[in-house]
């Protein structure tokens, strides 16, 4: 390395993209300077005790079967536990489950045929479920894209199904009650949803981005540094100047138009109320109350990792798209819980409310993952770029790492031809 710079690469941002990024360049020999402005890592991952509660800044799981969490390797010593596959669908007094479609897609859809959709819709509705898990992911990334509920309609399912079964189901992950997100996007939601059950880890979401920064050397995390300026091999910010020969700017898309100017993304925000509940049984999977569709989902998180709640309660996360949680809005999460898991609504006590203001960049068709390289020095990694997932963020990083290296190397090479030695 030129001794005239602090490292080969300057990473900015320590979200899942910027330590997926340090993580390839490490592992490739360069040395890397991973800058953030928090005073911890993982970005919108954050996790924090409340009164023997661990509670996520949102509500996320992390889905085992994303490739890019599986290439990193993080996942092999990682306390991951899984929730139950099925989806618990409760309207009044009935219900029914879809299960798990690994089992096969007909055999899946014994618990939808209890419901009131057409069995006309529930064959079509098994056909998409199993054409999205057989299909491989580059082949559906290259469809003629539209928005998730076209793309629905287009594969013969009623609207009156759609707004019944799809919209709850996936309202929750897109933060989208219109279901305008790309349709090819959200068959590869399918596709990861059958491979694999999501889960958590008993530290809470948080601990996933710590397990990458555990790959790198301490000396190449700077906390508490927020970056002013940047430009072709330089960055200044709040703790001083430095160097690299290569820059990738890994900040969220609204703090990465404010330090290259460009159009920052759509966001979409979330509200996740967290409740005490008296200790449940068999309750690890996820609920949907269609009877009010507040809530996109009740799920105990404690079922699986019984250490992120006291011994004797469940915590209970349950998240809302938007970021306005008024009373009236809190009193019918906590009646919408009470009717999931079957207890008196005094019962239901609340720990805490967590907004996101941006929780999830938006994704309209089409789906068309982006690589930006400034001027041929500075980089962008995020999830904006890639998929408003984990999945999107890791891959984003790693792609851009893998450009960087490419470009280090030519510059390297030419610069060995040009030395007149």
């Amino acid at each position: 390395m030129n001794k005239s710079f602090d490292a080969d690469v300057i990473v900015i941002g320590a979200g899942l993209a910027g330590l997926r990024c340090a993580q390839v360049l490490t592992a490739n020999n360069l040395s890397v300077l991973l800058i953030e402005s928090n005073d911890y890592v993982g970005g919108r991952l954050r996790s924090f005790a409340v009164d023997g509660y661990i509670i996520d800044q949102g509500f996320q799981l992390i889905n085992p079967s994303y490739p890019e969490l599986i290439q990193s390797g993080v996942l092999k010593e990682f306390d991951l536990r899984t929730y139950d596959p099925g989806i618990e669908f409760r309207e009044n007094d009935s219900r029914f489950t879809l299960s798990d479609p690994r089992a096969g897609a007909l055999a899946s859809l014994q618990g939808i045929r209890k419901s009131s959709l057409p069995f006309r819709d529930i064959l079509r509705i098994g056909k998409v479920l199993a054409g999205s898990y057989l299909s491989p992911a580059r082949q559906l990334m290259q469809r003629e894209d539209t928005d998730t509920f076209h793309g629905l309609r287009a594969a013969g399912i009623s609207e009156n199904t759609i707004r019944t079964f799809f919209q709850p189901f996936l309202r929750g992950t897109f933060l989208d009650d219109e279901l305008a997100t790309s349709w090819n996007y959200a068959r590869l939601i399918l596709k990861s949803f059958a491979k694999a059950s999501p889960g958590t880890h008993p530290e809470g979401i948080q601990a996933l981005p710590q397990a990458f920064a555990r790959d790198l050397p301490l000396s190449s995390v700077l906390l508490n540094t927020k970056v002013t300026r940047i430009s072709e091999n330089k960055v200044s910010s709040t703790n001083g100047d430095f160097s690299a020969r290569a820059i990738v700017l890994a900040t969220d898309g609204s703090s990465a138009a404010q330090l290259l100017p460009s159009t920052p993304p759509q966001w979409r925000s979330q509200t996740t109320w967290w409740w005490s509940a008296p200790k449940q049984t068999d309750s690890s999977a996820l609920r949907i109350d269609l009877s009010d569709r507040l809530l996109c989902s009740a799920l105990d998180i404690s079922s699986r990792a019984p250490e992120r709640s006291p011994k004797d309660c469940s915590l209970i996360a349950t998240p809302m798209i938007g970021n306005q949680p008024t009373l009236e809005l809190e009193q019918r999460a906590r009646a919408s819980v009470a009717h999931l898991y079957e207890i008196n609504v005094e019962q239901v006590q609340l720990i805490t409310t967590t907004i996101v203001e941006k929780a999830l960049p938006a994704l309209a068709p089409p789906f068309a993952p982006k690589f930006v390289n400034k001027n041929g020095t500075v980089f962008c990694a995020g999830d904006y770029l890639e998929s408003p997932s984990i999945q999107g963020a890791l891959h984003s990083g790693a792609k851009s790492a893998h450009a960087v290296r490419a470009a280090l190397h030519s510059s390297h090479r030419s610069a060995m031809f040009d030395d007149p030695a």
